[in-house]
């Protein structure tokens, strides 16, 4: 019988081999731990060692529910990665998010995700803040409220629409979340191409176009915070395709994408005279003064898709929930409409005339449930992230400048120290009490990502269509809550979007459906 005997370098190789990984892990424990220039800051203590920890969380789709227990427990300056602080803090939101910050605050590498192919630098990728200025400047007009109302025929025919389908389905258990989808996809293919998509008229989910922006904002959104995966157009490479492919899941976005070609480069062959963004995108120019390239108008018409209608259909469905949720902020709302509506006719106004966005913005209470609504529940509830500037001091931690910063709208908005210990409670009455808090709030609130010039550059669209939602639904119909204690179901990738809320509609007695 053969015998062997390891030698002592067979026996020390792996040993070694241990010893070295051993050592290397304990290097990083002890300088991530305690020499770290952020290791007196409080938080998870996996997240002290690996970014996978906040990874995991967003994966989770409940950092909407994480966010906040973070801050209540950690304090106002959380820890979430090891190169990764979350903040909550009015004075930090002005000094990174807001006017005058130059180069100093610029966003992270986790937005090179979203550089999309074939088209121009986009205003929400683009990290240079230079850049940003003049992507912003040449079509801030465009997403004026000036602009929008000049189409806001066009929106008001989206929400006959979405009445006269909601007027079908009277005295039925209906998904708001579906509906609110659609009219807010609708509209915005009306202002971005200059046509709807068809997603109310066919009540489905037209080219998939819904599910593949969900899809592209949990992919790249996740897995952008990888660094050797995600970032740098990764997941756009041809490889990626392949790999979706090979998986079964459908390339709707590029089907998005080629309609949104054919759309742009129809109406550059086929001028028209209409008041809608595409107009705009195709007058612009490049820094050189030349005309803009396709790449850049599709990049702008796919923008006002892809990241507007998800912005504003969630916010519709945030005020929704929130006044059926409480039956004396839904009588007093339902009052102060009922009285605007009936002055309209007793001036010989025509319901079927439309009511103006100018108008209905001027009725107190329904701004204040708006503003209160979306205050509880933004669209965007991820760190809003940035490198930090320098002399960024947060509850008495000295923020080193580069690091990676953030402030979630959601955990900014239900911050007790800013709002009070009703924080969390939905209170229009906030808004309207006293005039100078109500400014003060203005200025705080992170719903529309603060007020710098990062701010949602499509606040103007989601406003117009929000106001006039709510006006028109909750005066033609009783809106109810199927079940109270289970509204929706929320999936936090980037958005908070809301599931299944099931309510029953009812026309109310003796109301026009067109208002």
């Amino acid at each position: 019988m053969a015998t062997y005997a390891l030698s002592y370098a067979e026996v020390s190789r792996p040993f070694m081999v241990f010893i070295l990984v051993a050592l290397a892990l304990s290097s990083v424990w002890i300088y991530r731990q305690i020499f770290h220039s952020l290791a007196k800051v409080p938080g998870p203590t996996l997240a002290r060692y690996t970014g996978l920890w906040r990874d995991w969380q967003y994966f989770k789709g409940n950092w909407h529910d994480v966010v906040i227990d973070l801050h209540a427990k950690y304090g106002r300056v959380v820890r979430v990665a090891p190169d990764e602080l979350s903040l909550v803090d009015e004075k930090a939101m002005k000094k990174i998010y807001g006017h005058g910050t130059g180069n100093n605050s610029p966003k992270t590498e986790w937005y090179s995700t979203w550089h999309i192919p074939k088209t121009g630098p986009g205003l929400f990728a683009t990290q240079d803040q230079k850049e940003h200025a003049f992507l912003r400047k040449r079509v801030a007009g465009a997403y004026s409220m000036t602009t929008i109302l000049k189409g806001e025929e066009i929106i008001q025919r989206c929400f006959d629409l979405l009445f006269e389908k909601l007027k079908e389905h009277s005295n039925e258990v209906v998904d708001m979340s579906e509906w609110t989808n659609a009219v807010a996809y609708d509209v915005v293919g009306e202002l971005a191409y200059g046509e709807q998509l068809g997603h109310l008229e066919t009540e489905t989910d037209v080219m998939g176009v819904r599910k593949a922006i969900f899809d592209g904002f949990f992919m790249m959104g996740t897995l952008g915070h990888f660094k050797y995966l995600g970032r740098g157009q990764t997941l756009n490479r041809p490889s990626v395709g392949k790999i979706t492919k090979l998986l079964g899941i459908p390339n709707a976005f590029a089907n998005f994408r080629q309609w949104s070609v054919e759309r742009v480069n129809d109406r550059r062959k086929n001028p028209v005279a209409r008041h809608d963004m595409l107009n705009h995108f195709l007058q612009m120019k490049a820094k050189d003064g030349s005309p803009a390239s396709d790449g850049e108008v599709l990049i702008e018409a796919m923008n006002i898709v892809g990241a507007g209608a998800d912005t504003t259909s969630i916010g519709m469905r945030a005020c929704l929930y929130y006044v059926c949720s409480n039956s004396l902020i839904y009588r007093k709302l339902q009052a102060e409409l009922d009285e605007y509506f009936c002055d309209r006719e007793a001036k010989g106004i025509p319901a079927s005339q439309g009511s103006s966005y100018n108008e209905i913005r001027q009725l107190p209470y329904l701004h204040a449930v708006i503003s209160e609504a979306t205050r509880l529940h933004p669209s965007i509830v991820w760190q809003l992230l940035r490198k930090a500037p320098p002399d960024l001091i947060v509850d008495g931690f000295t923020i080193p400048p580069g690091t990676n910063v953030g402030i979630s709208p959601r955990a900014q908005n239900r911050d007790p120290d800013i709002w009070g210990e009703d924080a969390n409670e939905f209170r229009p009455e906030r808004w309207v009490e006293d005039e100078e808090k109500a400014k003060y709030f203005e200025n705080v609130t992170m719903t529309f990502g603060g007020n710098g010039p990062r701010m949602c550059i499509g606040r103007n669209i989601a406003l117009v269509e929000m106001h006039k939602y709510i006006a028109q639904l909750l005066y033609n119909f009783d809106v109810q809550l199927v079940d109270p204690s289970r509204p929706w179901h929320i999936t936090t990738y980037w958005f908070a979007y809301q599931h299944e809320m099931k309510v029953c509609v009812k026309v109310r007695e003796g109301r026009m459906i067109t208002t």
